[in-house]
């Protein structure tokens, strides 16, 4: 009998480049990415796919993205994705490691890798061509290893990242609004490392030291939805991820997420998705067999 896997499969940079990495790698797409990277899979590090030329498919836990030139994709650690992509596909990819995002604490938000925004930034040839110079900066500069080349380097790398926020911000102003909200952003972090056993809006509301009332009127003008609609919507996300990346049971899925009744994770999964979980994990993988 095989061995049940489960766990999402993590692709370090190690791994995606055959070789130890630094905090931060850049390559073109051209020469060392792949278009087809068809099987659903996690990263441990942040990565931002920058499109010049080419077509193709990119899916970002479950939502399925067209890619067109001159967008620049957004993945944070722990989201599963995969992506089929042209062969005349040109542009960069951008890696770095969760070491590397901190180093800019003291730097505002970066809105593109908060939870639930836009993860795809589309811009014009000109926009983007000002991304490329930044792009082709930091790539000159990356192979100096000596203590000052590699702080020359981070100020590059978050030169540009800035100003992919300028653009970022120009495109989705509500999101720069979302991340100032420091409550909004606390419930976020609080969710991603409580939602398999705390999935009562009271719960963060006593953590965050507010009424459950108020932080449902709060998340609602902020986020357009309640926060008891976020809970919900990040326990459906993870259940998704585990019923297409694993061969856990649906008893197993049920039980990692909270339910120790597997009828009842049936019927909140199928409220949702107006599928049982059974239904989604064969209609997913029957899709992607045809890509």
């Amino acid at each position: 009998m095989n061995k049940k896997s489960t766990a999402i499969e993590t692709w370090s940079r190690s791994k995606i480049m055959g070789e130890e990495t630094w905090e931060i790698t850049l390559f073109q797409h051209k020469e060392k990415g792949r278009s087809d990277l068809m099987i659903p899979h996690k990263h441990d590090f942040y990565l931002i796919l920058f499109v010049e030329e080419g077509t193709g498919i990119h899916e970002i836990d479950f939502t399925q993205l067209e890619v067109k030139p001159y967008q620049v994709h957004f993945l944070r650690p722990q989201q599963v994705h995969y992506w089929k992509l042209s062969e005349d596909t040109m542009g960069y990819q951008l890696m770095f490691s969760t070491g590397a995002i901190h180093l800019g604490n003291r730097l505002s938000t970066l809105p593109f890798f908060q939870i639930d925004v836009p993860p795809v930034l589309e811009l014009t040839a000109s926009a983007y061509e000002q991304l490329k110079i930044e792009l082709e900066k930091l790539h000159q500069l990356l192979p100096d290893e000596t203590p000052i080349g590699q702080e020359i380097s981070v100020l590059q790398f978050f030169l540009l990242l800035k100003k992919i926020q300028q653009f970022y911000s120009m495109a989705y102003p509500i999101v720069e609004i979302q991340t100032k909200d420091l409550k909004i952003q606390e419930f976020k972090t609080l969710l991603e490392l409580h939602f398999k056993t705390q999935n009562q809006v009271a719960f963060y509301a006593d953590q965050l030291n507010i009424t459950p009332n108020y932080l449902n009127i709060r998340a609602k003008k902020i986020l357009g939805i309640s926060a008891s609609h976020c809970i919900q919507q990040r326990i459906i996300l993870e259940a998704e991820r585990l019923l297409i990346t694993t061969d856990l049971s649906i008893k197993e899925i049920a039980y990692e997420l909270g339910f120790h009744d597997t009828g009842y994770f049936n019927h909140y999964f199928k409220k949702w998705q107006k599928k049982t979980p059974g239904q989604f994990r064969d209609s997913y993988n029957m899709y992607n067999k045809t890509l």
